[in-house]
């Protein structure tokens, strides 16, 4: 039996050993579902607990727990024995706290058609369902701005029917630290068209502890005075909710099209249900967006507490950030004063912010600048990949709009964009091209074996439109330059371990060789040469030129090359230890390569690739490999004029 899964619009079936958890769905029994997450504060759970118990409208209590040192299942031993409503989900393997992933996971897991999210410090009044009623079309939650300070924390604290959660997608897993997250869920639940109603303050209560206890990241072994003015004012639980308002402005609207992070179902006991994530790179943030969030966030920081900055360029105000905390006082003195006032707030689009930001940072690639989108979902393996990003940055750039690269890994590649390249641009780790099909946006796809293919087909850009493109091949379209997308590979930066494998090998050589042989009949077996991957037409043409590819077709041109005294350096690029072994036989020390064990589509053998491509562009002459996209790479990514020979054509 196989367990399916739906991701994205599309069905895919996962082997029964490794079940998954389900989507967010949007149905649920009639009911309450109280959930709640924990990390080691079991101590508060304990005090908070029996308050809920004494609700007999709760139909089941689901408490994740995520990677507690002692798990709380033991901590709660007593409860469980004694109420049958409590469930524990154990998230195994978890190094931080990271609430929207963990609320996410409990919410898939309840199981009824209301669900009241309470945080592990909340106690509940016995009274509470006679004084907090939820009308159709209406969500429930605490207000910071109508209680004490002590109780602010039950601003997270909400009421509301699982299919409105559904359909925003829940937590915004785009934020993965402390603050801003319930706030930004309960905008998008105004913006679906959801009125907000206030929980009665005087049925819910925290228990007061201080916010260390609620985020890690405040754990630091410098004292204060050791650290910068920007790490000092990092501390502030203030500065970590402004960073994640941004952080969520500048990424896209967090929504039901984004998938959640996946997790396997490790163990199911009594209703009791252990979890372990599978991807640890979802939803990442790009590092362009996480280094403007910083940077405004520390502004507002700074303009509240101490002086305006507004006239220090975005350098100096770096650079400020740098100094040491008694220098940094001394300068914002010269600064002009912040007069203090209550900060009116307007309404732009579903959040509550502050006037625009007058700043030209805004216009560096990132994600939610308000500019047409090209989404480019990059196909099959690293050179068909790079050379369709390639495609789509030519195209970005001539029509002006804001290129985001979406990187999926999967049997063709198994690792992030991440992985290869030091990228400040948008990425997403996550394909969603069935629901940019379904939901009308201009749309294309050139997978030959996908529904509704239309490889080569014309792109016509519509003004001010988002354009999604599903390609392993460059676009056809007259903004798709050659040199431009040359360029655009050339100035992308490898990761410092790609840099490291370069370096070790001798460059240049006079000769470059890439010998490719694994394809086509008799590799079916590999996921990433099974037939179904192209047409038969396509599948039998990889199958003819791969047997025109053995390493003894280049071996005679080199001892050709040889005679002629153009071929005392050799760089080698194979996919078969053969290869290697043959050419070392050979030509003994005058062959260069990168040893390898494996031949896979890992993390580590992608850089391995990534590195014998720049490598194979650096010698004058390379003998390459006919039909394949990993040829046409190198040359792409050499920056001199390399004349190219392939097999079957040339020699």
């Amino acid at each position: 039996m196989a367990f399916a899964c739906w991701r994205w619009g599309q069905k895919t079936t996962i082997p029964a050993e490794i079940e998954q958890l389900q989507p967010f769905s949007h149905r649920g029994l009639p009911g309450v579902s109280l959930v709640t997450c924990c990390r080691n504060r079991s101590e508060n759970l304990k005090k908070a607990l029996p308050s809920w118990l004494a609700l007999a409208d709760v139909s089941e209590i689901v408490i994740v727990d995520w990677s507690s040192d002692t798990p709380v299942r033991r901590d709660l031993k007593p409860f469980i024995h004694a109420d049958s409503r409590i469930r524990i989900v154990r998230v195994e393997e978890e190094q931080a706290w990271i609430l929207t992933y963990a609320y996410n996971a409990g919410f898939r897991c309840a199981s009824h058609a209301c669900i009241l999210k309470a945080d592990a410090d909340i106690v509940i009044a016995p009274d509470f369902f006679d004084k907090n009623h939820l009308p159709a079309g209406q969500f429930l939650a605490g207000n910071w701005r109508n209680v004490s300070e002590a109780q602010a924390h039950t601003n997270g604290f909400f009421l509301a029917c699982k299919a409105d959660l559904a359909d925003v997608g829940g937590f915004n897993e785009f934020i993965t630290s402390y603050g801003w997250d319930d706030d930004d869920l309960y905008g998008r639940l105004a913006a679906a068209g959801l009125k907000r109603s206030e929980i009665d303050p005087d049925t819910i209560c925290h228990i007061p502890h201080d916010d260390e206890a609620r985020s890690e990241v405040f754990t630091t072994h410098q004292s204060a005075d050791a650290l910068s003015a920007g790490d000092r004012l990092r501390k502030s639980s203030q500065y970590q909710i402004r960073r994640n308002y941004y952080t969520a402005a500048l990424m896209p609207t967090w929504s039901r099209q984004h998938q959640m992070v996946d997790f396997s179902v490790t163990s199911k006991q009594d209703g009791h249900v252990t979890l372990q994530r599978l991807d640890r790179r979802s939803n990442e943030v790009p590092l362009n967006v996480q280094k403007d969030a910083d940077y405004f966030a520390l502004k507002d920081i700074v303009r509240w507490t101490y002086a305006d900055p507004a006239r220090l360029g975005r350098s100096a105000f770096v650079s400020l950030m740098a100094q040491d905390f008694g220098d940094f006082e001394r300068i914002i003195q010269t600064l002009p004063k912040q007069p203090v006032r209550d900060w009116l707030y307007r309404r732009f689009r579903w959040q509550w912010v502050q006037p625009p930001i007058a700043d030209t940072a805004l216009q560096k690639p990132s994600v939610n600048v308000p500019r047409a989108k090209l989404y480019i979902d990059a196909q099959h393996g690293l050179g068909n990949r790079l050379r369709a990003i390639a495609s789509g940055a030519a195209i970005a750039r001539a029509t002006e709009r804001e290129l985001v690269i979406i990187w999926e890994p999967d049997a063709h590649c198994e690792c992030h964009f991440g992985d290869l390249f030091d990228y400040e641009g948008a990425v997403m780790a996550r394909s969603f091209a069935g629901m940019a099909a379904a939901g009308g946006m201009d749309f294309v796809t050139y997978m030959e074996v996908e529904a509704n293919s239309r490889k080569d087909k014309p792109i016509r850009l519509r003004e001010g439109a988002d354009f999604y493109a599903r390609t392993a091949y460059v676009l056809n379209s007259p903004d798709s330059d050659q040199q431009v997308e040359n360029d655009f590979l050339q100035r992308l930066k490898p990761v410092q371990a790609v840099q490291e494998l370069v370096s070790s090998v001798r460059s240049p050589n006079d000769v470059a060789v890439h010998v490719r042989m694994v394809g086509g009949e008799g590799f079916e077996h590999l996921p990433y040469e099974m037939p179904g991957n192209w047409k038969k037409s396509s599948h039998n043409k990889i199958t003819r030129w791969r047997r025109k590819s053995h390493f003894s077709s280049f071996m005679a041109r080199i001892d050709r090359l040889d005679e002629e005294g153009r071929a005392e350096r050799i760089f080698l690029a194979a996919d078969k230890a053969e290869a290697y072994d043959e050419f070392r036989r050979r030509y003994g020390h005058r062959v260069a390569c990168l040893p390898r064990q494996l031949y896979d589509r890992s993390t580590e053998q992608l850089r391995y690739a990534l590195a014998d491509a720049l490598l194979l562009g650096r010698a004058p002459l390379l003998l390459g490999s006919t039909w394949s996209s990993f040829t046409e790479l190198a040359q792409r990514l050499s920056a001199q004029q390399m004349y190219v020979e392939t097999s079957g054509r040339d020699f």
